[in-house]
């Protein structure tokens, strides 16, 4: 589609430069042609409001300006184009040929799995980090949302050319691992008789840490009690973040994301990096001193305050290792990092966008996108409240396990996926766990499953029957007359333009949307037209080119979204 806009607006472009050199067109240059779809295929392929546009400059009626720019276009020049007609308040709708309808299916099915991808990206190098959660507990259906968006962008980015990686970032440092620490250590000496402690506050109450507790007993013993209260909790601080960060790496593993990088905080840190960053920044002098803290001068880059980097204790707050992290993704030589983040990182988008800036990098070479919050609800709608550090969450491999109890477990990851990248990013999304179990096998990524299968279907058939398919010079597309056809190549048609438009804006919903929309005109089209009919058997080798190209776009959409494409169902 994108190409046969380029052709007709070369044309469009060409008939207003002869309007403008015989002076019946009064403006000074050739301006681009924007399009738009049309509302039914009565309507034509696709139109341009173009002469509206040019009315004001031009000083004329716009449908004036439409008629002077159709009058120039000489269709028997351009078999590509059946026919212009004059719409509206100036529209100039365009009826395409079948010629170009044609030459999408035979695009579809030299491509193949490659159908939909550019290389637009020239191979510059973009980083992705995503989910990052802490490595405080087991991952909860909110990081399943930032998996599953995270892992897409990056398939849509590689799709388009770019060089894209997945990285995580272990915030294994700081005050929330300490606090781990010390909740291990609680429920480690309850299991020796201690009933009268309680899980210190800012710790984490949930039972999965009981039960680390448990098999910490009986592989060690009571080996820790000889310790010191501070070497114990270091002990189990260390233990803890191992042993929730495999937890972590398997459930993702599980869910079909695949990290090509883990970057850990305290590596950062013991690197030395953030004591660079602190130089960097005194040389620019971005530094003072106040209040017995180091802060940098936010206020330079229009914030409304300053913030503090180093505090009276000598401790670097969270911001400096956070700039040098980022340093750190810039001299591994990537020209793009983009950061989901949580919507309660909102407020840290800004500042560290000024770090970034601070430290003399290009304005775009950070984005930040929020990952809005999926929010748990009961069965009557009312919103429970998640949080580790109360034990109160719903764990990505809870949601998994419920899936698989109906729909087994591929489809039980499929569905969840699908679930979360269903919806745009910024919006959030409330996620009634006994709904998504009970109509499980109602959902929408079924539908789309079930069309890739009907294709797989029937060339399973056409073999039984004994119909092989021709080359494809040798099969006549112009057996593909009914309009639900060529609605359905037009839609075809859409997948590249689709897959660049998502990759640019990072909006991964825009290809389940599309898929949807595929499968609902393909589904009606199998029930309503026999396509394998040996009393018309030139017209069956087309109509299986027409299966053949919804199946593997559906195949192709279905990978970028980390999803299944079955054969049966």
């Amino acid at each position: 589609m994108d190409e046969i806009k380029n052709e007709v607006s070369s044309i469009l472009k060409g008939a207003i430069r002869t309007a403008i050199e015989t002076g019946e067109l009064p403006i000074n240059e050739v301006p681009i042609i924007p399009f738009s779809p049309t509302k039914t295929p009565e309507h034509g392929d696709i139109a341009t409001p173009i002469a509206l546009g040019l009315a004001k400059s031009a000083k004329l009626a716009p449908t004036k300006i439409a008629e002077t720019i159709v009058k120039y276009v000489n269709q028997d020049e351009h078999p590509s184009i059946r026919n212009l007609e004059i719409a509206g308040p100036g529209f100039i709708n365009v009826y395409l040929s079948n010629t170009w309808l044609y030459h999408t299916l035979r695009t579809i099915i030299d491509s193949g799995d490659t159908y939909g991808r550019s290389k637009i990206g020239c191979g510059k190098r973009v980083l992705i980090e995503f989910v990052s959660a802490n490595p405080t507990g087991p991952l909860n259906i909110v990081s399943g949302r930032a998996a599953a968006v995270g892992d897409t962008l990056v398939n849509l980015l590689n799709a388009v050319g770019y060089e894209a990686i997945r990285e995580y970032y272990v915030n294994d440092a700081g005050g929330q691992v300490e606090r781990l620490g010390e909740s291990i250590d609680v429920r480690y000496r309850q299991l020796f008789g201690e009933a009268d402690l309680e899980i210190p506050e800012g710790g984490y109450q949930g039972d999965y840490l009981r039960e680390f507790a448990k098999s910490i007993v009986a592989e060690e013993g009571g080996t820790y009690l000889k310790l010191n209260q501070d070497e114990r909790i270091s002990e189990f601080r260390d233990k803890g973040i191992v042993h929730l960060l495999k937890l972590q790496k398997t459930s993702l593993e599980r869910f079909g994301v695949h990290f090509d990088v883990w970057t850990s905080e305290k590596a950062i840190r013991d690197s030395g990096k953030p004591d660079q960053i602190i130089d960097k920044f005194r040389e620019k002098k971005y530094l003072y001193e106040a209040e017995g803290a180091t802060w940098f001068r936010m206020t330079d880059f229009g914030d409304d305050k300053d913030c503090v980097v180093i505090r009276t204790n000598g401790e670097y707050t969270y911001f400096v290792p956070d700039a040098a992290y980022h340093y750190d993704k810039y001299e591994r030589g990537f020209d793009k990092v983009i950061n989901l983040f949580g919507p309660d990182h909102q407020g840290h988008i800004t500042r560290l966008k000024n770090f970034v800036k601070a430290l003399g990098l290009v304005d775009d070479w950070l984005d930040i996108d929020i990952i809005q919050q999926v929010n748990l609800v009961d069965a009557d709608g009312t919103r429970l409240d998640m949080s580790k550090r109360q034990g109160q969450f719903y764990t990505l491999d809870a949601l998994i396990d419920e899936l698989a109890e109906t729909v087994g477990e591929q489809f039980a990851v499929d569905v969840a996926r699908y679930f979360f990248l269903m919806r745009a990013n910024n919006t959030h999304l409330d996620f009634n766990i006994e709904l998504a179990i009970t109509q499980a096998n109602e959902n929408p990524v079924f539908y789309i499953q079930y069309a890739h299968a009907r294709c797989c279907s029937i060339f399973h058939q056409a073999i039984e029957q004994q119909i092989h398919l021709k080359p494809l010079n040798d099969i006549s597309l112009e057996e593909l007359t009914e309009p639900s056809e060529h609605e359905l190549i037009r839609k075809l048609a859409d997948f590249p333009s689709i897959v660049l438009s998502s990759a640019a804006e990072r909006e991964a919903h825009r290809i389940p949307h599309y898929l949807h929309e595929l499968a609902g005109l393909f589904h009606p089209y199998y029930n309503q037209h026999r396509v394998l009919d040996k009393e018309h058997i030139q017209r069956t080798y087309s109509r299986l080119i027409l299966v053949k190209s919804v199946q593997t776009v559906l195949a192709n959409g279905l990978k970028l979204l980390g999803i299944s494409a079955p054969e049966s169902m």
